[in-house]
């Protein structure tokens, strides 16, 4: 009975861990930029967009805008993405969980 004590112990510290880690990783913010320069972005860990910068007047043609959001966007995800993968290696030890995270995060 004690065991089962204890191992119920370790999964309220374990909800807890992940709940602290769910609001860091949503109030961690990241920004890229296109290689041009022209569009910036920021994200929040989960990659949402949050908002969005363009320099006009040195855009020639809408495709160029349309690639360079993409880019810059891309630019900030991958940075959600690696903080939100090192984040969860430091909640669980670098234990690799037998299921996917991220989707409850």
């Amino acid at each position: 009975m004690k065991n089962m004590f204890n191992m119920l112990k370790q999964v309220q510290e374990m909800k807890s861990k992940f709940s602290d880690l769910k609001r860091n990783i949503e109030n961690t913010f990241f920004f890229g930029e296109s290689s041009d320069g022209l569009i910036k972005v920021k994200v929040n860990g989960k990659g949402a967009l949050l908002d969005i910068s363009i320099l006009y007047k040195n855009i020639e043609d809408i495709s160029k805008i349309e690639f360079s959001i993409k880019e810059a966007y891309s630019n900030a995800k991958q940075k959600a993405e690696e903080f939100c993968e090192s984040e969860m290696n430091k909640a669980t030890g670098g234990i690799p969980l037998p299921f996917d995270m991220k989707s409850f995060l």
